[in-house]
């Protein structure tokens, strides 16, 4: 399946600051330069010591880590905030997990999946109940409880995911596993703000001259061609991946399945427009926590 990726780079000549380092190299990129300037955007996914201790090799969740594949798609796991961690099949979360109190761990997934047969054991009778008005399922596990590792095998082994995870969503996973020319760390990368009110403010101000100019530009196109209209005005924005390259590059990602339609795959540079200009202005701001996300995934191997 043919896929486009757009590509958006910070090089950290250009911003006068450091750059990011990802521990896979020889290049250890000094933060002495680091601005100090404080913005209203947020990006902490980085894992408490607690969980980064369940999630060593010895820990009781360290199965998550294990190679696996459900549906030929090659299972990738990411930090979450609120020190959460999630294990994903392109792009749908099979299973999440975190602390849920000192000596135990939530375990949760959608009814989608925690209502298979082959989730029984993951989801224990009697142990289970229905989270976010009834769509998740959640058990909690004991660190002293055995058979964890066995109920998250059986249940890998025979999970059933959509057609569209084997479609899209393995164009997503293929381009995860990739180590060359950048490594991704990260997925369906949004910036965090106070309040979804202050968000569109932020958005708004910032997107008013570059933003605003190209799509007019775009609309005049689109009148004159008979093109299918720019998408509108953003809210929210989403990354499909983060990643770094060897000379400390962040890049933003944003991929295309080539086999949808066409104003998906056309319109995408303009999308990355509105992504590189709201992490232009939030760079500063969420450096710190992006190269502290960077190091509990290196800690972690």
């Amino acid at each position: 399946m043919g896929s486009f990726v757009f590509v958006g780079r910070y090089k950290q000549r250009e911003a006068g600051n450091a750059g990011f380092v990802t521990g896979a190299g020889d290049r250890s990129l000094s933060t002495e330069n680091m601005m100090n300037e404080v913005g209203i955007a947020r990006y902490d996914r980085t894992p408490s010591p607690g969980l980064r201790e369940l999630l060593r090799s010895d820990g009781f969740l360290a199965p998550l880590r294990e190679k696996r594949k459900v549906a030929g798609v090659e299972l990738d796991l990411h930090l979450r905030r609120g020190d959460e961690v999630d294990l994903c099949c392109g792009l749908t979360c099979l299973v999440k997990s975190g602390w849920n109190g000192e000596d135990s761990v939530r375990i949760e997934s959608s009814r989608t999946y925690a209502g298979q047969p082959c989730a029984d054991n993951l989801f224990r009778p009697g142990r289970t109940r229905a989270i976010n008005g009834g769509k998740y399922l959640r058990d909690v596990w004991d660190l002293g409880a055995v058979g964890f590792a066995q109920a998250l095998n059986r249940f890998l082994a025979d999970v059933r995911v959509s057609p569209s995870q084997t479609r899209e969503g393995a164009v997503q996973a293929r381009w995860s596993q990739t180590r060359e020319p950048w490594i991704a760390f990260d997925k369906e990368a949004a910036l965090e703000y106070p309040s979804l009110p202050e968000r569109r403010r932020h958005l708004a101000g910032m997107f008013r001259e570059a933003v605003g100019d190209a799509r007019g530009e775009l609309t005049a196109l689109a009148r004159r061609d008979n093109w299918a209209m720019p998408p509108g005005p953003k809210e929210s924005l989403k990354l499909d991946q983060l990643a770094v390259d060897t000379a400390g590059n962040l890049v933003l990602l944003e991929i295309k399945d080539a086999s949808r339609r066409n104003s998906s795959v056309y319109y995408a540079p303009f999308q990355v427009l509105h992504n590189a200009w709201e992490w232009h202005f939030a760079l500063n701001a969420v450096r710190r926590s992006l190269q502290e996300l960077l190091n509990a995934r290196v800690d972690l191997g």
